[in-house]
């Protein structure tokens, strides 16, 4: 009798460790999109033009990977995009 109230009282204790956890996961994500909110990514830029900038290694149709591919490669990985 002993062991199926211990039994019970460990499962209680996991599932409130479960709800404590979960609430907590639950503020933090609220607090990040909350937060993410004011960051306006998209916004116009400072001044009226925006330089656009063209890369042509000479081969139309052909991709070659040089080192300028890799670095936005790398970027694009780490932005998470």
């Amino acid at each position: 009798m002993d062991d199926y109230i211990r039994i019970g009282i460990e499962f209680f204790r996991v599932l409130i460790l479960f709800a404590v956890l979960t609430a907590a996961f639950y503020l933090g994500m609220t607090w990040m999109d909350h937060y993410q909110q004011r960051v306006h990514r998209y916004d116009e830029p400072g001044s009226g033009a925006v330089k656009v900038s063209q890369f042509s290694d000479g081969h139309e149709g052909h991709y070659s990977w040089n080192g300028h591919d890799v670095s936005r490669l790398f970027e694009f990985l780490r932005d998470g995009e």
